[in-house]
Formats: C-alpha cells, sequence, structure tokens
C-alpha cells in the first residue's frame, strides 16, 4: 500500500467516524472531518483519488454546493458585517465547499455502506437511551426527566434530536420496504413505531413534529401512488390514525401544538422590558422582518453575515435580541435576506438536485430520497438547519451519502 492509498483509506475511515460521532458529539465530528479533510488532502497525490474526485464533480450534487459556498463567499463584499463575524459565517456554511470530498469519498460501496451502518448505530443507541429515560433516571442525558409527560432529549437539543429522528425512520420504513426477510421487516416496523414514538411522544421538539409528518407522508404516498390508488388512501389514513392516536397519547405534544398555535396568534413585537417571548410568536416576528428586509435588496441581499447587524438595529430589546438576532430560524429566509434572490435560487438547486436524482429510481428509492427532501424543507422552514452545526452536519453529510449510493446504482458499471 502506497501513500496516497493510505490516506485514502484513513481519510474514509474518519468520514465514517464523523457519520458516528456527528449525533452525539460535533466536537469529535469536527476532529474526524478535520482529519479526514488532511487525509484526503493528502491522497489527491494519488491517481485514484483524483479519479473519485473527478467522478464526484459529476455528481448532480457538487455544481449548487459549489455555487452556493462560492455566493456565500462573494456576498461577502457588501456585508455591512465586520471581519469576524463574517469569517464566522463562512465557517459555518462551509461544509457546503466539503460536498466533492464527500461525494469522492463515498464512491466506494464499502465506506457508503460503514456510513449508512455508523449513523444507524449512533441513532439505535440515542432511540435505545430515549425510551429507556421514561424509566430510569439517566444524569448524563441533557434531559434527564422521567415519565411520558416531559421531554427526553439525550444528548443534543430537542430540534436536531427530532430532525435525526426523522431521517432514521425513513431509513428503517426503506429497508422493510425494500428487504425480503421477514423477521427483518418486522423488526423495521418496530424500529419506525419507537422512533415515531421518540419524536411525536417523547420530545418537545416541533421541528421534529413537522420533520416527521413531512417525511413520513411523503415516503407513504410515493410508495402508494406506485401501487394503486387505493394505497394511497390506506397511506394516508395510517398517518393520520398514528397522527390522531399519538396525539392523544402524549401531553408534551398536546401542550406545543395548542402552544403554538396560540403563541403565533397572539404573535406582535411587545418592547416592553420584562416582555416575555414565545418561539412560535418570535418565528412570526423573525419572518415578517426577514421579508421586509429582503424588500430592501432583493436580488443580491444584504451580504453574508448581514442578518444579526440589521436584526440588533429592529429588534431592541434583550429579551428579543437574544432569541432572534443570531439568526432567523428559517434557511430559505435566511439566504434570501443575506444572499438574496440569487443566494435562494441556488440553495433551492441544491435541494431540486436531490428530488431529481430520487424521481429517476425504484419506488422505495424514490421514496426514501423524496423524504428525505421533505425533511430537509421541513428543517429549513422552522430552523436555520444548514448554519446551525448539528443539523448543517446531519443534513449535508446524508445528502452526500444519499446521492453518492443513487449516481453509483445508475453508473453502467455498477450492477
Amino acid at each position: 500500500m502506497n501513500f496516497a492509498t493510505a490516506c485514502a483509506t484513513g481519510a474514509r475511515a474518519t468520514l465514517v467516524l464523523c457519520f458516528l460521532a456527528f449525533p452525539m458529539s460535533v466536537a469529535l465530528a469536527n476532529v474526524a472531518l478535520l482529519l479526514t479533510l488532511l487525509l484526503w488532502l493528502l491522497s489527491l497525490t494519488g491517481a485514484p483519488a483524483r479519479a473519485d474526485l473527478l467522478a464526484a464533480l459529476r455528481n448532480p450534487l457538487a455544481a449548487p454546493a459549489l455555487a452556493l459556498f462560492a455566493w456565500v463567499v462573494i456576498a461577502v463584499a457588501w456585508s455591512p458585517a465586520d471581519t469576524p463575524g463574517a469569517l464566522g459565517f463562512l465557517q459555518k456554511y462551509l461544509k457546503f465547499l466539503l460536498v466533492p470530498m464527500f461525494i469522492a469519498l463515498l464512491q466506494d460501496p464499502r465506506t457508503r455502506r460503514r456510513c449508512w451502518q455508523a449513523f444507524v448505530l449512533a441513532l439505535l443507541f440515542t432511540l435505545a437511551i430515549t425510551w429507556l429515560s421514561v424509566w430510569v433516571d439517566i444524569a448524563w442525558t441533557k434531559a434527564h426527566r422521567m415519565a411520558m409527560a416531559n421531554d427526553h432529549t439525550v444528548f443534543k437539543d430537542h430540534i436536531s434530536q427530532g430532525l435525526m429522528m426523522t431521517v432514521f425512520a425513513a431509513i428503517a420504513a426503506f429497508v422493510g420496504a425494500t428487504t425480503r426477510r421477514p423477521a427483518l421487516r418486522w423488526a423495521c416496523a418496530a424500529l419506525w413505531l419507537l422512533a415515531t414514538g421518540a419524536i411525536l411522544l417523547l420530545s418537545q421538539g416541533r421541528t421534529g413534529y413537522l420533520a416527521w409528518a413531512a417525511s413520513s407522508g411523503v415516503f407513504a404516498l410515493t410508495l402508494a401512488v406506485a401501487h394503486s390508488r387505493r394505497a394511497v388512501l390506506g397511506a394516508m389514513g395510517g398517518l393520520a390514525a398514528v397522527l390522531a392516536l399519538a396525539f392523544a397519547l402524549s401531553p408534551v405534544l398536546q401542550e406545543r401544538m395548542t402552544s403554538a398555535w396560540n403563541d403565533a396568534r397572539a404573535a406582535r413585537l411587545d418592547t416592553t422590558p420584562g416582555a416575555v417571548v414565545t418561539s412560535a410568536g418570535a418565528r412570526v416576528e423573525m419572518a415578517r422582518f426577514a421579508l421586509d428586509e429582503s424588500r430592501q435588496a432583493p436580488l443580491l441581499g444584504h451580504g453574508t453575515a448581514s442578518y444579526p447587524v440589521l436584526a440588533k438595529q429592529h429588534f431592541t430589546t434583550t429579551e428579543w435580541c437574544s432569541v432572534v438576532c443570531p439568526h432567523p430560524h428559517n434557511q430559505f429566509l435566511f439566504f434570501l435576506v443575506e444572499q438574496g434572490a440569487v443566494g435562494l435560487l441556488l440553495f433551492l438547486w441544491f435541494i431540486a438536485a436531490i428530488a431529481r436524482e430520487g424521481w429517476r429510481h425504484d419506488a422505495p428509492r424514490r421514496a426514501f430520497a423524496l423524504a428525505f427532501v421533505a425533511t430537509l424543507c421541513a428543517a429549513s422552514l422552522t430552523h436555520s438547519a444548514f448554519w446551525l452545526s448539528t443539523e448543517s452536519h446531519c443534513l449535508i453529510l446524508m445528502s452526500a451519502l444519499t446521492m453518492a449510493g443513487l449516481r453509483a446504482r445508475r453508473a453502467p458499471a455498477i450492477p
């Protein structure tokens, strides 16, 4: 084994470690990413790694990812933010630049399989601890509260755990739909139900509720459409029954959905000292502010890292600014405000590339790809998912893994 081959092997191993780590520890995932980058750059001294990179650049996901990051860099030129602020935002979006590297390393089928397994293993552990914490007080978990009527987040905040658990549920559904082994099919069904329960019954993350509904609905309907009209009606009825049962059984779900509705309806910018700022109400005000600001610079936006600068001028009280000034809790509006219509269109191109590739495959893979796109969109509607560390790790790495696998199945050399 020569030097370049050894570095490529090491880069693939540390990438697998990153897939295992990011659901539990961003710090470990970042170390693994740095090692992956260094080893991969060294591996480019060998012809095989360069050939993999050329193949990765032909993947439909590479062009929008690189174009979006390039535009984020260009948009620094007209930003009102200072240099440290702009550099911080560039670091947030750096993983878009690394998409070709991820796909290049994932050209190897064994690496793809191990990355799927690593992510699933991390979520299986998270799922087990989530349910165990209902009856056992596990002090080292993020939210160590017993009983059903509590949040049972394990490692991350409830938003990121709900997002990752939704992706895990879609994986379980896909494996269950494609396996020919009855025992594995039943095991996948059980895991899907447990993951669904962890999202809807044991978490207070409303992003998780929306992501699960979007993902499960798209997955079920895509599979059903491929069979019959009766299957479509059955899928819709089944999902409605699961949601109704979860709502009836979960005090957390009832309280969170009721409060979201009431807070959104009563949303207004109250600048009196000590004003209570609610999550849903803040999102309504942030959306209004972002849309107003985007009209001032509709094409090019206000520049990278401009949102916090503009928000501090509008939300002047500590209560409001502590919640809404860092980011607008909506990735679509984030790009629209800072990078304008150009940035938003590049982001939509990134999403469309996954949907278009998934549409070209058989029904189960199409269902999984579109369910992942639905998850991505739901997360981006309610949070700045590609700006925040854990969510961006999940969505960008899983986008690269999904697209590498889909393209490999369509390549002539792959049986």
